[in-house]
């Protein structure tokens, strides 16, 4: 289901679910991440809701609070993710991927340099900026993931997009994940 049309980046407070047949499969970054096929298969077959909160805390940073649960799947993703968009490193443990080091910001469309990244925003999102996001695990180089967040153009529908540029063993992905909205949270 489409975003409403008052939803930007400015506010991207909601609850979503990740629509398959819209978003690219992701067992073949899972696989460069390092997951056991088994646990890839699982991921595949269950459905990821994301609960998300967009905000400023109590220095005025503007700060996003992600909790994930996948359901059809006993995994537990652990603690909610909270995104300060200032781009300082967090690291941060998952029960997915082990430990990783991320930084987010908001950014200008056309201040990213990827191609990919930068292309499919609605006309608000190239007006307020993508919300930028990196990941790598900690103290590695295995992979890397490149990432932009906002509203984009999908089939005719404003929806809550999510664009990767992933680099592991000497593989470069381009992956779109697209989400569904279901409502306020």
């Amino acid at each position: 289901m489409a975003v409403p049309a008052s939803m930007t980046t400015l506010n991207l407070s909601g609850k979503f679910s990740i629509n398959k047949t819209l978003s690219h499969p992701p067992e073949e970054i899972l696989e460069l991440q390092g997951v056991a096929m088994l646990k890839r298969k699982a991921m595949s077959a269950a459905t990821l809701t994301v609960n998300m909160k967009h905000y400023k805390n109590d220095s005025g940073k503007e700060c996003l609070s992600l909790e994930q649960t996948i359901a059809g799947l006993d995994l537990d993703l652990g603690v909610p993710e909270e995104k300060v968009l200032d781009w300082v490193e967090q690291t941060r443990d998952t029960k997915l991927i082990g430990t990783v080091v991320t930084k987010a910001k908001r950014v200008k469309v056309d201040e990213v340099e990827n191609a990919y990244l930068k292309e499919g925003w609605s006309a608000d999102t190239l007006e307020n900026g993508c919300i930028m996001v990196h990941v790598t695990p900690e103290g590695k180089d295995s992979w890397s993931a490149e990432q932009t967040w906002g509203i984009g153009e999908v089939k005719g529908e404003r929806r809550h997009v999510r664009r990767i540029a992933f680099t592991g063993r000497d593989k470069k992905l381009e992956h779109q994940f697209v989400y569904d909205y279901l409502g306020e949270n």
